[in-house]
């Protein structure tokens, strides 16, 4: 029985640290859509490793293409 709780116990453990980077991960994505920011340096360490778990990188944008979502025209 203190096999199990053990068990369960680390499992919870993990599970909280999964779902706590997938949080930062989360908010630090909005935050980058919110601002327009792709194109810049990332500002702190949590955004750089969203972008480096997103796969985002600054090779290759142009700042043109990320305009504010407001003028959507040609």
């Amino acid at each position: 029985m203190a096999g199990v709780v053990v068990v369960m116990a680390i499992l919870a453990f993990l599970v909280g640290i999964l779902v706590g980077a997938l949080l930062a991960v989360a908010f630090a994505v909005r935050r980058e859509d919110r601002y327009y920011r792709l194109t810049g340096r990332a500002p702190d360490w949590v955004t750089r490793s969203a972008r480096r778990l997103a796969g985002v990188s600054r090779r290759d944008l142009d700042a043109e293409f990320f305009r504010p979502g407001g003028d959507l025209r040609h």
